[in-house]
């Protein structure tokens, strides 16, 4: 009867145990399935909201053509135009094919969302709805007036500048643009704020099953160590019975081992059910690494934590990305944030294909036999000792690598990897989401810059020859001792990412100031002047946006975007600074804008020739520029040309 009652009662705890586990189970699989599809989710808004940007943006450019096209027949009819005949008939081409193709793109955008479709790279996303009816009135005004909009538009294309069809055309393009573009931003606000509230909602059923998972995981870990408490006490009770002393002291000793031991595991998955919540409570990356460094030292011997991720259009390369450590690596991290290195100079290749992690015990003793490589040798010099490296996958696609690295030889086991396992997918599902939203905030502004630049540029790769000529500058500056401690690989990588954003203000300047081919008067030179303001206040509102959500984006673009026409000697603009008072970035970005402009063709002078504009650099040494940074422009101006070469300018 005992017997019976005995397993009667194991059997209760052992279905016990299997519910609240499923229930666990389940907790968790919905957690994961209903991330993915909000992700999901998110990631089709966003590209709704991409096109729609693009809409926006197409309205302008229709205007803004339809505009250039009388100015350069005007310039083409004057006869003393400064470009030849044949270069403004071409243009004149290139425009009207511009109105065409784009008046043609704009129309089939807003004929699929009216069928509540929107087509992304020929994927077909679908609207839903309520969110269909919510955009149907700012859809139907569109629709009103594009007809006669979209006619003007093939109209200015068709007919000769001076008749009278081509005049109404572009009266009619110029007072019906602004309601245009005022509706495709009404439709634009709500698809964001769609995006807002889906994202909104699904935190918040994150954050529950979160808490309801811990809650059954917190009552299923107590009932189990109750269990074990009671069958201890049965079992000591049963020894005493017996009088054996010393094997009773001993069984106590490995009682209360067991008891802290199974508290430990309690705490450790109380501790990654925290991670979890915390992944999706934070909205930092870094805030999150900062956590788990902090919190998971006592489950396994570590001082300092990295990150790298494959590069965006080449994953066959990889770069690191983030670390965090103790004094003992002091420097580690700002050495190697921003080294880039391919797969298959490295081990990495062989663990993300096996994606099996890999256990280095004694660093040294590793490279007794085998070359050491510029950033295995940056390890070694910062007292790496051993390490464990895994892959980090995200919706089953790699995404880099997590290295868990010690100041001490030996200390890691087979036993560390499966709970690394874990917590790898834990900073991979946190990179995704957090990187993801700065992403989409960074390239949102980065698009803006764009924008700006290609209303008074004549090529499209200034911003890439621009971040190109600061990378090398800046790298060049390094090997200076009075520059080693500030310009690290960090800022080297801030200063290429925001270097494209220096005028982002010119948004705000009028295209007839902006697009004029001639010198400027004192009145519109004071205008253009304010970009700098503008273009840094642009950057200063989205920077107090990502504040509140606890980042900060971009304090190096609005240094960059305000002080870029300071000049060394104070006579620059807009606060008259000088010296070493103008910010480093701003001071090495003034050199490189200068430099390419000085040898690309503009809308008010042809190209000068290398030496031409090196003379004019060595003229302005102290005067517009920093002297160490010219010293550095022409000690690298063979890497500087190479990049020149590739990146030709082309003109319309």
């Amino acid at each position: 009867m005992q017997n019976k009652n005995r397993k009667k009662f194991f059997v209760t705890i052992k279905k016990r145990f299997l519910v609240y586990l499923l229930i666990i189970v389940i907790g968790i699989i919905s957690i994961l399935f209903i991330s993915l599809y909000s992700g999901e989710l998110l990631k089709n808004n966003a590209k709704a909201i991409n096109i729609l940007g693009k809409q926006r943006m197409l309205t302008q450019s229709l205007s803004k053509n339809a505009s250039r096209l009388y100015v350069v027949n005007e310039e083409l009819s004057s006869g003393d135009s400064i470009q030849s005949d044949s270069v403004l008939t071409q243009k004149i081409a290139t425009i009207k094919q511009h109105l065409v193709e784009d008046g043609s793109t704009y129309q089939a955008v807003y004929e699929n969302l009216a069928t509540g479709t929107i087509l992304f790279n020929d994927e077909i996303i679908k609207i839903p709805g309520k969110l269909l009816q919510k955009i149907e009135p700012e859809l139907n005004y569109i629709v009103d007036i594009w007809g006669d909009f979209n006619l003007s538009i093939r109209e200015i294309a068709e007919y000769d500048y001076k008749s009278s069809t081509f005049k109404k055309a572009l009266v009619y393009i110029n007072e019906n643009n602004e309601s245009l573009l005022l509706h495709s931003d009404l439709i634009l606000t709500v698809f964001e704020n769609h995006m807002v509230h889906q994202y909104e909602f699904f935190r918040n059923l994150i954050f529950f099953l979160v808490a309801f998972v811990a809650v059954v995981t917190s009552f299923l870990m107590y009932q189990m160590y109750s269990d074990l408490f009671k069958a201890l006490n049965v079992f000591y009770k049963h020894i005493d019975m017996l009088g054996l002393e010393s094997n009773n002291t001993h069984g106590m000793y490995k009682g209360n081992a067991i008891a802290n031991e199974v508290e430990a595991m309690f705490s450790g998955f109380k501790e990654t059910l925290e991670l979890t919540e915390k992944i999706n409570t934070y909205d930092s990356f870094t805030e999150t690494l900062d956590y788990i460094y902090k919190s998971f030292n006592h489950f396994l011997p570590y001082s300092y934590i990295g990150i790298a991720l494959l590069k965006n259009g080449n994953p066959m390369k990889v770069v690191a990305s983030y670390g965090i450590s103790e004094i003992s690596h002091q420097g580690l991290a700002e050495a190697l944030i921003g080294y880039e290195v391919s797969l298959s100079e490295t081990s990495l290749g062989q663990i993300m294909t096996l994606k099996e992690p890999r256990i280095i015990n004694d660093f040294e003793a590793y490279f007794d036999n085998r070359p050491i490589k510029k950033y295995s040798q940056i390890l070694l010099d910062h007292n790496v000792k051993a390490s464990i490296t895994l892959p980090l996958e995200a919706n089953g696609k790699p995404i880099g690598f997590i290295f868990f690295s010690s100041d001490h030889k030996n200390v890691y086991h087979k036993k560390h990897i499966e709970y690394l396992k874990i917590l790898s997918n834990s900073i991979a599902l946190s990179f995704q989401k957090n990187i993801f939203v700065d992403d989409l905030v960074y390239s949102s502004v980065l698009a803006l810059a764009k924008l700006s630049e290609a209303r008074d540029e004549d090529t499209g790769d200034h911003l890439v020859r621009m971040s190109r000529y600061v990378s090398i500058i800046a790298k060049k500056l390094k090997d200076s001792p009075k520059y080693k401690d500030i310009i690290t690989n960090t800022y080297i990588v801030d200063l290429v990412k925001f270097s494209p954003m220096h005028d982002i203000g010119k948004v705000g300047i009028p295209d007839y100031i902006l697009l004029k081919p001639g010198k400027l008067t004192k009145e519109e030179f004071e205008i253009m002047k304010t970009h700098t303001i503008y273009g840094a206040n642009v950057l200063r509102e989205a920077e107090e946006n990502v504040k509140n959500k606890g980042r900060s984006l971009f304090s190096m673009g609005i240094e960059i975007a305000q002080n870029h026409h300071e000049k060394y000697d104070g006579s620059g603009y807009p606060s008259g600074l000088s010296g070493e008072n103008i910010p480093l970035c701003a001071r090495i970005v003034t050199v490189a804008d200068v430099f390419d402009a000085l040898l690309s063709k503009r809308p008010y002078k042809e190209p000068f020739t290398l030496e031409t504009t090196l003379k004019i650099i060595t003229e302005g040494r102290g005067k517009h520029f920093d002297p160490d940074i010219v010293d550095a422009l022409f000690e690298s101006l063979d890497e500087l040309l190479v990049v020149k070469n590739k990146f030709k300018q082309v003109h319309l």
